[in-house]
């Protein structure tokens, strides 16, 4: 049968909308199957970032824990006899076979080896001057040393630990630890992804991969290889590219990991398709990396597709015999065509019926909206009423936001009068100037409260954020003192001019100050970063490095009344109140967890022009 162009057209669009439709089912089954495999493979990196610390953290503490031993402070000293040094050999020897290390050693302060654990073996380290090594420099300096590199003596790789000996607060030597490397390269070897681990300069320290072992992951600079050559490291390396390539140069999508072509760790294997993945061990100085096949994910892409195809299939056939079946009800239809007309009459008048039907439908919805209109008013009047209330109940609060003006007004007070018994005038009206401004606050901590009820009406004008900032940090400094909180103020040394209000600009920056504060308590270390940033606007940052705030908090932490302190420390109105205050000066309020850890408030406020700050 002859095919009519229309049909062949038909056909034609037909295949190619179906061919369109696979590859895209193509695309978006391989994009999802290679999530999870690099799901899979970032859980896969964390454990083996995890089991390199394991391997390394035993043997960090053992240099220090000997050089503590009397009988290996005593072989430094200048009377020390032979028979210590046998004892201390000895002993070497015992503690390197317990603890499974590779080599144990004590260095002199002139770099010379005096005592070691192989120093039975014909290649002892006994008279080695090891003076230039990195590890010995670093404990020489009263610190714990770290190095990794190939043994000048014995040419294996390993993991340097390096100690101190002091003798009356001196240091007179060097105890040193070296791990081997066979042991966590097995361990990689046996898993079913690709690890391996490199340094700063991309050299590739560690692998389950035998052949990639010291080589370079991608291509190394000139200066780079004449530095590493130039060192003692990996002395006699010949630096050759490992057999790891980008397939495009480019990551698959936006932070996804990278796809590389590689080697598998197996003779007859060929060049396969990985997933690149890769995290940052920031102590030891090194780089994890892991590469999970991506064979898996093609082929569950492939029957994805297979199966999209199949279904496409059956609808079609579906489609076709639907098609059919119009036909012969087309034909059956023309047959009845007095009948058709009764029912076209019949559907004129349902039809009518509809149209009137709707119309009292449209008039029942819109009576329907105006009664949901008026609930959602008298729903909004009793969540205000309930504001209101709750804001009633808060008296006893204010207690405390004028305890530490109080307390300030009576310290600059005292310091008034005593710099008037010493006829210090300017001191004094410095003094007395202060407390002026601490009573306006306090007659102004009133009428923040009301910012949940009404939109303040304040003037907004040009103030100086410098200013506001050092009389926070004056009010708050007992707190911080007591706190152990140690803040750093990083701004510019000129005026920063923003439009707001002195008093209520300066309550938003110590609330932050307060709440940043109250987050740290309990932290080792406790550090408060306030810093100003200039550009078309003004940008005030408020960090801290305790543990952050809930993902689950972050939508809510400006709801009024939503608190995530204990019972009783806090009624959970000060950051809404804050962020009402900025919103009146046309500014922005955000509260964030940074990469880095802690919680980050980000003040944003419009620049006052220099003609309002001249006209002010």
């Amino acid at each position: 049968m002859k095919l009519s162009r229309k049909n062949l057209f038909l056909i034609l669009l037909t295949a190619g909308v179906t061919a369109l439709i696979l590859f895209a089912a193509h695309t978006a089954a391989l994009r999802v199957f290679l999530d999870d495999t690099e799901r899979e493979g970032r859980a896969a990196l964390d454990r083996y970032v995890e089991d390199v610390r394991g391997w390394l953290g035993p043997y960090q503490t053992m240099p220090a824990i000997y050089a503590r031993a009397p009988d290996i402070r005593d072989a430094l000293r200048p009377d020390a006899r032979p028979e210590d040094i046998r004892a201390v050999n000895l002993k070497l020897e015992v503690l390197n076979a317990t603890t499974g290390a590779a080599d144990t050693y004590l260095i002199n302060s002139d770099g010379i080896t005096i005592a070691a654990s192989n120093w039975s073996d014909p290649n002892t380290f006994i008279g080695a001057d090891y003076s230039y090594r990195p590890y010995f420099l670093e404990a020489m300096q009263g610190r714990l040393g770290r190095y990794f590199a190939l043994g000048s003596v014995s040419g294996k790789r390993g993991y340097y630990f390096s100690h101190p000996v002091r003798l009356d607060h001196e240091v007179v030597g060097v105890v040193v630890v070296k791990v081997g490397v066979d042991e966590i390269e097995q361990q990689m070897r046996l898993s079913s992804y690709e690890v391996f681990v490199t340094n700063d300069d991309n050299m590739i320290l560690l692998a389950g991969q035998p052949l990639w072992r010291l080589g370079a992951f991608g291509d190394l600079g000139s200066d780079v290889k004449a530095r590493i050559r130039s060192s003692t490291q990996y002395r006699g390396v010949t630096l050759d590219r490992a057999e790891i390539t980008l397939t495009s140069g480019e990551s698959r999508a936006p932070g996804d990991g990278e796809i590389v072509t590689a080697v598998a760790d197996r003779s007859d294997s060929p060049v396969r398709e990985f997933i690149h993945l890769s995290t940052l061990m920031a102590v030891e100085g090194w780089t994890m990396h892991i590469l999970i096949g991506t064979a898996h994910a093609h082929a569950q892409a492939l029957t994805a597709t297979l199966f999209t195809a199949s279904v496409m299939a059956a609808l079609g056939f579906a489609a076709a015999a639907i098609w059919q079946r119009r036909r012969r009800l087309v034909e059956g239809i023309k047959a009845h065509e007095r009948a058709q007309i009764a029912l076209e009459r019949t559907v004129a008048l349902r039809t009518a019926d509809l149209r009137r039907l709707n119309k009292e439908l449209q008039a029942e919805i819109v009576e329907r909206r105006q009664a949901e209109k008026d609930l959602r008013q008298a729903q909004d009047e009793l969540i205000q009423a309930g504001k209101l209330a709750a804001l009633g109940q808060m008296s006893a609060a204010l207690s405390h936001e004028f305890n530490q003006p109080l307390a300030a007004i009576r310290s600059y007070a005292e310091n008034a009068i005593a710099f008037l018994n010493h006829e210090q005038v300017e001191p004094a009206e410095e003094n007395l100037g202060r407390i002026t401004r601490l009573t306006e606050r306090m007659a102004e901590l009133s009428k923040l409260m009301l910012n949940f009820s009404r939109r303040p009406r304040d003037a907004i004008l040009p103030v100086d954020l410098n200013e506001v900032i050092d009389e926070a940090m004056n009010l708050l400094r007992g707190r911080f003192e007591r706190s152990g909180v140690h803040p750093t103020v990083r701004r510019p040394d000129h005026p920063v001019m923003v439009l707001g209000g002195h008093v209520r600009l300066q309550h938003v920056v110590m609330n932050l100050l307060t709440n940043a504060i109250d987050a740290l308590e309990g932290c080792g270390d406790p550090q408060v970063t306030i810093e100003v940033q200039e550009g078309d606007d003004v940008t005030v940052v408020v960090s801290d490095n305790g543990p952050g705030i809930a993902p689950e908090a972050l939508g809510k932490i400006f709801d009024p009344f939503f608190s995530t302190k204990d019972v009783g420390k806090g009624l959970g109105l000060g950051l809404s109140i804050s962020y009402n205050i900025v919103r009146d000066f046309k500014g922005a309020l955000r509260a964030e967890n940074p990469p880095e850890g802690g919680a980050r408030f980000t003040l944003t406020l419009r620049r006052a022009e220099p003609m309002e700050s001249a006209a002010e």
